[in-house]
């Protein structure tokens, strides 16, 4: 901790008065990320008779180095990962039809030596593209910044109180150092600590993690382990159902977290999905299918429902699937679901999909910051 302590006071103080999070010319591509997605959702909505899904979401290695208790994805680890060659054909794709973001995930991305490749390959189509690391290989594996708009990396927690969630020792110090790194060698690139809500931490800790990352000069966002999805196969594998929090804990902690939002911590989930976890609801209307298209490590593609393979895009061009009987019908069928997910993602874009008000505010706030 006497290492992290020094780094961060270093810190701080470099970015005193030097914020990296200040609006600039550089975020255009941003805000026309933003509108194409709006028009693509009236387009689908109103226009074609057909899903036009405008996020590409792909996890691109079901390998990882980290074993975490609330991991979805740990107990299948047996999949064959796509090509390179395949991913650049079915990213090359998916800009023909449409898509104008990218988030790129796993397992552990950077575990792919190949990673600058696929984040290269994703932004020479013009979309907007996301990444998702423990932060492990920042250092090592680092080109990636070069063609990355904006990083997660995941933080729930400081120094080895981290490292014991995540099951890595050293990982936060690896972090605090990898974070330092890009932000010197790739400074256009959002980086954002992405903070796993559970019972594997607290609201004191969850604070320290704000603190740290206004002393970073990065941003946070929050998510939540928890889901109103009771899938059998997982459910005594891993410790995904025990560390979730009642709905009580939860609004009790989004309570806290909206406040440290008005006191200009840089906190970047939207006040509508804020206060829906305040007021502890547990249905929304989702819209999440016909926005986002989940891609797995080896080329199928997931429904949300359940996380079960509907069709794969391994060997069939990204079109034909999208106009394929079994990928519309999963969209349709889902156009009802009642699970509903606690994702900012799906809440945020499903509220966007349906021209709320609150939705559109909370996102145009946080794009302007």
């Amino acid at each position: 901790m006497l290492k992290t302590g020094k780094m961060l006071k270093q810190v701080q103080h470099d970015n005193l008065n030097n914020s990296r999070n200040q609006m600039t010319l550089d975020r255009i591509k941003y805000f026309r990320h933003l509108l194409g997605g709006i028009k693509e959702v009236i387009h689908s909505r109103f226009i074609s008779k057909r899903p036009r899904p405008f996020t590409f979401s792909h996890m691109v290695t079901n390998k990882c180095n980290g074993n975490c208790d609330f991991c979805f994805w740990k107990h299948h680890k047996d999949n064959e990962d796509l090509s390179l060659k395949e991913i650049q054909r079915i990213y090359k794709e998916a800009g023909k039809e449409g898509y104008m973001n990218s988030i790129l995930w796993g397992g552990e991305p950077l575990l792919r030596q190949d990673f600058t490749e696929i984040a290269k390959a994703s932004y020479d189509t013009g979309m907007y593209t996301k990444m998702a690391t423990n932060g492990w290989f920042l250092k090592e594996n680092h080109e990636f910044g070069k063609y990355t708009d904006l990083m997660f990396i995941s933080i729930d927690a400081i120094g080895e109180e981290h490292d014991k969630i995540r099951k890595l020792d050293g990982l936060f110090n690896r972090c605090v150092e990898g974070i330092e790194f890009h932000k010197i060698h790739y400074p256009k690139m959002r980086i954002y600590a992405c903070c796993t809500i559970s019972a594997a931490n607290d609201f004191s800790s969850i604070k320290d993690v704000a603190k740290f990352c206004k002393d970073m000069d990065i941003l946070l966002y929050f998510t939540i382990n928890k889901s109103y999805h009771n899938f059998e196969e997982w459910n005594g594998k891993n410790g995904f159902k025990t560390l979730e929090l009642e709905n009580e804990a939860l609004s009790e902690i989004f309570r806290e977290i909206k406040n440290l939002k008005k006191q200009d911590y840089p906190i970047r989930n939207s006040d509508y999905f804020i206060q829906y976890i305040i007021d502890k609801k547990t249905y929304y209307k989702c819209h999440w299918p016909q926005i986002a298209t989940v891609m797995y490590s080896n080329g199928d593609l997931l429904r949300c429902g359940d996380r079960k393979p509907v069709i794969s895009v391994k060997d069939r061009p990204l079109s034909e699937v999208l106009r394929s009987p079994e990928f519309i019908n999963m969209i349709n069928v889902y156009k009802e679901c009642k699970l509903s997910c606690v994702g900012n993602y799906a809440l945020d874009a499903s509220g966007l999909w349906r021209f709320e008000w609150p939705a559109i505010k909370s996102l145009a706030q946080i794009a302007i910051t």
